[in-house]
């Protein structure tokens, strides 16, 4: 209960991801102009020395400086340099804030911003991610996602989709019923585990965007048992990036578990865009544990909850990533069970 508290202490922050033209900076005036009453910082991770994008500020801004007041309140911050500076600088300040947005560029890979909250301690005493959310135009993702780039070479709208714990599926006015529903089962085939909203105008329910916790694949599962069904996986495998989920109830041997994890993030580096679970290891009482893998950065340790009286010891793993062995996962994963007599 500690680490809840701990938690709930800390700033969400929601990162906005997306290619180009998905509606990102739509959505964040949605969320500046929405009537939720919370103190709120928007930074720009852009690369070098941009200005913040004139839609989002040209009525609000009073000052042409880093850090300026909107008028409802919020601020928006255009990073120049360092993200964890512009962290840093936001906790430092005396203003305090209820949450923070952070939106990408529609070009960027969201891994090095992920990144940010997994290895930096000062960042992870104040901030935690509370969702990474994907903004994807339904006229024109599934082009962006089959583009074919050079060997070795990331495609940046296949990786913001399968970093996401929400998809909002934006411009659905542009398309027709069925081509949504193939759309869909695309964005399902390369991240299984996230929920996809559709949206007109980037317009949504700030209530399925702020404060969701999403990022916790625990809390996935609270909602939604279920999501890890074999029968719910689409085998669609679009450029070559797919989910697999993996449920193996037992206990793990922690030694066992932990050699299998580095050796396959290590060999994967690249491949592995996310991995996460939720875990149980033998003599570790009701304690169950949480797994959250960024390429082959990991952040790994006790959930907020245990397990309950009678619940079944099922431990959960989700790999997303390119060119996935499902079967070979699927071995390795079950290989960890602790031998018991």
């Amino acid at each position: 209960m500690a680490d809840e508290a701990n938690d709930a202490m800390k700033t969400p922050v929601t990162i906005v991801t997306g290619f180009l033209g998905a509606g990102k900076t739509t959505l964040v005036n949605h969320i500046l102009r929405g009537q939720h009453g919370l103190q709120i910082a928007v930074i720009e991770n852009e690369f070098g020395a941009v200005s913040i994008d004139d839609a989002l500020v040209s009525e609000n801004m009073k000052e042409k400086e880093d850090i300026i007041s909107m008028d409802n309140g919020c601020v928006c911050c255009t990073v120049r340099g360092d993200l964890v500076r512009a962290l840093l600088t936001l906790k430092d300040r005396k203003k305090k804030f209820d949450a923070v947005i952070i939106e990408t560029t529609g070009l960027a890979d969201p891994a090095p911003v992920a990144f940010t909250f997994f290895l930096n301690p000062e960042i992870a005493e104040v901030y935690r991610i509370d969702s990474i959310l994907c903004l994807a135009d339904a006229k024109h993702v599934a082009m962006h996602m089959e583009e074919e780039k050079p060997d070795g070479a990331v495609n940046e709208a296949v990786q913001q989709v399968a970093f996401a714990d929400r998809i909002l599926l934006n411009k659905i006015d542009l398309v027709s019923e069925e081509e949504i529903l193939d759309l869909e089962k695309t964005l399902k085939s390369v991240n299984a585990s996230a929920d996809v909203i559709r949206t007109t105008n980037s317009v949504v329910d700030l209530k399925v965007v702020l404060g969701v916790n999403s990022f916790s694949l625990e809390k996935t599962l609270e909602t939604d048992p279920s999501f890890l069904d074999e029968n719910k996986e689409n085998m669609h495998n679009l450029t070559g990036v797919s989910s697999v989920g993996i449920a193996v109830e037992g206990e793990l041997d922690f030694a066992v578990m932990n050699e299998f994890m580095m050796n396959l993030l290590q060999a994967n580096a690249t491949n592995m865009y996310r991995s996460k679970g939720v875990l149980c290891f033998e003599g570790q009482g009701d304690a169950k544990f949480v797994f959250q893998g960024v390429h082959e950065q990991i952040n790994f340790g006790p959930a907020a909850t245990t397990w309950a009286e009678g619940e079944p010891r099922v431990n959960r793993m989700v790999f997303i990533g390119r060119n996935l062995d499902r079967k070979a996962l699927e071995a390795g994963f079950r290989g960890c069970l602790a031998k018991t007599a």
